[in-house]
């Protein structure tokens, strides 16, 4: 599952082994220069889920944290929400802490 957040774009796909759904982060910086290669940072170590769901709610939860406090973003920008590959607003998943 990806999404477009403030620049980044986040693939938080869950991996599927021995039953149980690995939630991690893959984020790519979108440059808007051509001849500039973006930024990209992968989390892996994030945690074992039940559910598909559950597993890209908390990657996502943990990339929007971790680009927000790396750009500083809620202090100098209102609030953007994520978009989906075609471009248009996707759910902002609640409840669980990304930590």
């Amino acid at each position: 599952m990806k999404c477009g957040y403030l620049g980044w774009i986040i693939d938080a796909t869950p991996e599927f082994s021995l039953g149980k759904f690995f939630a991690h982060a893959r984020l790519v910086r979108v440059s808007p220069d051509e001849d500039v290669d973006g930024e990209m940072h992968i989390e892996r170590n994030l945690s074992w889920f039940d559910t598909e769901e559950e597993a890209i709610e908390v990657a996502q939860q943990w990339a929007f944290v971790w680009i927000c406090d790396r750009d500083g973003s809620f202090a100098g920008r209102p609030f953007q929400p994520p978009t989906n590959q075609k471009g248009t607003s996707a759910q902002t998943p609640a409840g669980r802490s990304a930590g």
